[in-house]
Order: structure tokens, then C-alpha cells, then sequence
């Protein structure tokens, strides 16, 4: 999923009625089995929210890990158990919320470091002058979105992937193109970055380089 799915200015959200839409979701007939879907599994469910929200409703699913060293963007203990539907309903919520709150705290650091304003007027007059900005915003947005992410998934053993991700999504968030985007976070992740292990200012210096570099 790109950015242009995750986005939550393009994709209203009303926290108030989560509670309502997540319960109607639960308890509502897995197209396969016939069974409430929250009675099937996580799939089931992340597919029902998307049906309502949209994609970014279903873009929690995958990292979620009740594991505190997982290095998950999410960690939720499981609560109740399975045939409880009132504890998955509680849960699923819990999980939507964070993972929204999640999304609109990307949103806000991108815009931190998005290009100026007047960068397309700028591009009309001057292509170098647009794409320099360009290059500049990216590079800008490396250290900012990398120390998010470290925080919340405590550079555990996932949070690699978790980090190509969302500078995936950042670079996106810029105007490059989403498979350009994709390869260049994942070689730069796989090449600076380690499990386990929170990057120095040196590392992430090193990727801010790599991505500041891109088609320069």
C-alpha cells in the first residue's frame, strides 16, 4: 500500500464512532466461513475495517506483535479470549486508534519537511531549481522519520521493516514515484541499518546521504 492509501488528510476519520463501526465489524459474517469475523482471525477483520475506511484501515495488520523487543510499530497483548467478542471488539479498536494516531504523526513529520511552497513555481521557471528542493526535502525528512520509527518499535528485530516502510512512504510523500520509492528505502535500510540495533548519527548521516544522492 502507498502513502496515497495511508494518508489521513485524503481519509476522514471520526474517533467517536470507531467504538460503533469496529463492534458492527467484529460481529459481522466472514464472506468465507459465515462465521463473525471476529471469530475467524486478524485478516478477516482488517479486511472488514477497509471495507469501511478504506485502505489505510487495513494497513495495521502485519504490525502488530504483542512482543515488546518484536520491534513491531504496534505492541498489543491479546486480551479475552478468542470466542469473547466483546475482548475483540476492545482490541481491534485499540489497535485501529493507535495505528491512526500512528499515521497522523507520520503526516505531521513529512509536512515538517516537505518542499517549500513556491517549489513548483519554482520548477516552471527552473526544472534544476524545483528538483534540488525536491532532493533537499528528502533529505531533510531522513533523520526526523528514522528517529520516529526507532522510537516507537525500539529498533527491535522487525523494526528494519518497519523503517523501509515508512521512508517508503515518506519519499511518496514527496513526489517520487512509488516503486522508485520502495527500492531506494529498502536499499538504503538494508545497507546503513541492523536489527537490533538503534542507528548512530553516523548511519543515519550515511542514509541521508544515499537518499539525498538519488538520480543527482
Amino acid at each position: 500500500m502507498t502513502w496515497a492509501d495511508m494518508d489521513p488528510a485524503t481519509h476522514p476519520f471520526d474517533p467517536g464512532r470507531v467504538l460503533a463501526v469496529v463492534r458492527e465489524v467484529v460481529s459481522s459474517s466472514d464472506p468465507a466461513t459465515g462465521r463473525p469475523r471476529g471469530l475467524v482471525s486478524s485478516h478477516s477483520v482488517a479486511l472488514g475495517l477497509a471495507e469501511r475506511y478504506g485502505p489505510w484501515a487495513f494497513g495495521w495488520y502485519g504490525n502488530v506483535d504483542q512482543d515488546p523487543y518484536a520491534g513491531a510499530l504496534i505492541r498489543k497483548p491479546l486480551c479475552g479470549t478468542a470466542d469473547d467478542l466483546d475482548a475483540q471488539v476492545q482490541k481491534y479498536t485499540g489497535i485501529l486508534l493507535e495505528w491512526r494516531s500512528w499515521l497522523e504523526e507520520l503526516a505531521s513529520v513529512f509536512a515538517e519537511s516537505a518542499p517549500a511552497p513556491d517549489v513548483d513555481a519554482d520548477a516552471d521557471a527552473d526544472a534544476d531549481v524545483g528538483e534540488e528542493e525536491r532532493r533537499r526535502s528528502r533529505e531533510r525528512g531522513v533523520a526526523p522519520v528514522v528517529a520516529l520509527v526507532v522510537e516507537r518499535t525500539g529498533a527491535g528485530e522487525l523494526w528494519r521493516a518497519a523503517c523501509a516502510r515508512t521512508l517508503t512512504w515518506y519519499l511518496e510523500s514527496t513526489g517520487m514515484s512509488s516503486e522508485d520509492a520502495e527500492e531506494l528505502a529498502d536499499d538504503v535500510v538494508d545497507g546503513e541499518f541492523e536489527s537490533w540495533v538503534a542507528p548512530d548519527a553516523e548511519a543515519v548521516e550515511k542514509a541521508r546521504d544515499a537518499i539525498g544522492k538519488h538520480d543527482a
